[in-house]
């Protein structure tokens, strides 16, 4: 089974990173620049792990991480922002559907580690 992955975020290095991260680790790369444009392409391309940002136009993060968890419930979200470092916002992932959190900036190791909580 191939592995997918859809990185949402706004700012295009961020995306970068986290994509070069994700293909090193085996995974086929998708991006959105926005909640909207991740609830699309979820969809369309039903990706194995999804990295998203909180602050972004058009759809947020947290909305879209809880349209995502209600179309598969199954749904694996790391939510990867500088907001995460409030713990109001985690709470709030987690009642959206986030399985893991990582605040920005971060670290390969820091990534990959929050990385590995979707499994558990």
């Amino acid at each position: 089974m191939k592995k997918l992955a859809l990185v949402v975020d706004d700012t295009p290095y961020i995306r970068e990173d986290i994509r070069d991260i994700l293909e090193e680790m085996g995974y086929e790369v998708y991006e959105a620049n926005d909640g909207l444009e991740a609830l699309r392409m979820y969809k369309k391309i039903k990706p194995t792990v999804v990295t998203m940002d909180i602050n972004m136009p058009n759809m947020h993060g947290l909305a879209a991480t809880k349209e995502i968890s209600n179309y598969d419930r199954n749904a694996k979200i790391l939510i990867c922002s500088t907001m995460v470092m409030f713990p109001n916002y985690q709470k709030m992932g987690r009642e959206a559907g986030a399985k893991s959190f990582l605040p920005k900036p971060f670290t390969d190791e820091e990534f990959i580690d929050a990385f590995s909580k979707l499994f558990l």
